[in-house]
């Protein structure tokens, strides 16, 4: 594992705990613009800055004011930007279910609310919604009606209409529909946007699962004060490692940096210990039955290196097991984009989170 201390700090202060962060001696020897650069690009500032600001870590106009701001801008950000994003999260479920569409929420808007209980502690950059694939159309029409476009949006927040190669592109490799966007309402957020996934894994990637055996067990939770679908937690942690093992180990993912996100670690672990009665094997035999143990064990395997002590051995042992993980995995990437999978140079998930290499191929992909 990396030695930096600011790694160090950064793991210790995103991880789920009752105990306090107990301030280090010397803080004038800390490289705080590597800390700050860091866990902003692993979106972690705004958990980062409210665990050391409650522990004490900075004083009254001391010389780290700086930091203690920048960080807590973040928290600031998230607040507003989830406000809407969860807002309009609960009013487009409700009215896909008025029109009979079967749907769960996904991601940050069972999360941020949910597990971390705080919306300005975890960002989130969407809104990410499941139904069965027979149910796309009915969706894109809701969506449509509502003033959403499908499309891509360029540096200045224009929202731009998909070439044919895109097109083409998302009917035949990716499991979601193309993103819908629509304008939002300043620089904060200039737009939002809609991720519609009707499979948890790539086409490609030899992995699946019926919609139906998602959405047949969901289980409602509260936000903004309406109750809303969600995965069972089984089901929900089997997405998190998924799409985690997706953005990790896929070219396209890779270049835009998505391998390197801490935040993903901490989710799996903050959902971990938001759900102790957990049934393990359901979670077991649903990845064993979706030909996906492999892709589970990656998340949970890399989250227990870096957060010793969250998952139980015999889980990692049989997902090891059941998806005949061969040696050298957890260094796998390029696995769904190249005849021949790479590898990254370090076996340490904390060396190849925080490194400066860069993939050793290209992704074809348009999007």
């Amino acid at each position: 594992m990396s030695t930096r201390r600011e790694v160090a700090l950064l793991l210790r202060a995103s991880a789920p705990s009752d105990g306090p962060l107990v301030p280090e001696p010397d803080l004038a020897q800390l490289d705080w613009a590597y800390l700050l650069d860091t866990a902003f690009r692993h979106r972690v500032a705004a958990l980062v800055g409210s665990r050391m600001v409650a522990d004490g870590w900075f004083e009254p106009e001391g010389r780290q004011d700086y930091v203690q701001d920048a960080l807590l801008s973040a928290y600031a950000l998230n607040s507003s930007r989830n406000r809407v994003l969860l807002g309009e999260s609960v009013r487009l479920v409700e009215l896909l279910r008025a029109r009979g569409v079967a749907v769960a929420l996904r991601k940050g808007a069972y999360l941020a609310p949910a597990v971390y209980r705080d919306p300005g502690l975890r960002p989130m950059s969407d809104i990410d919604i499941f139904v069965e694939r027979a149910q796309a159309r009915s969706v894109a029409e809701v969506l449509e009606a509502e003033g959403y476009v499908a499309g891509s949006v360029d540096a200045r927040g224009t929202i731009r209409a998909l070439t044919r190669r895109q097109n083409v592109f998302w009917n035949v490799h990716v499991n979601n529909l193309p993103t819908f966007h629509r304008p939002g309402s300043g620089p904060i957020q200039r737009t939002v946007s809609v991720d519609v996934c009707f499979d948890l894994f790539l086409p490609a990637s030899g992995s699946s699962l019926p919609a139906s055996v998602l959405l047949d067990e969901v289980v409602d939770f509260e936000s903004c004060g309406v109750r809303v679908p969600v995965f069972r937690p089984e089901h929900f942690l089997l997405d998190v490692a998924a799409h985690l093992h997706k953005e990790s180990t896929t070219l396209r993912y890779i270049e835009k940096l998505k391998h390197q996100r801490l935040l993903q670690y901490v989710d799996v672990v903050s959902l971990i210990a938001a759900n102790p009665r957990l049934d393990w094997t359901v979670l077991l035999d649903t990845a064993l039955t979706a030909h996906a143990s492999r892709n589970v064990y990656f998340a949970l395997a890399n989250a227990e290196e870096l957060f010793p002590g969250r998952v139980p051995y015999d889980v990692l042992a049989r997902l090891a097991a059941d998806g005949e993980v061969p040696d050298g995995f957890l260094t796998e990437y390029a696995a769904v984009d190249l005849d021949t999978p790479l590898h990254w140079s370090s076996s340490r998930i904390a060396d190849r989170l925080f490194s400066d290499e860069r993939p050793r191929a290209a992704s074809r992909s348009p999007i």
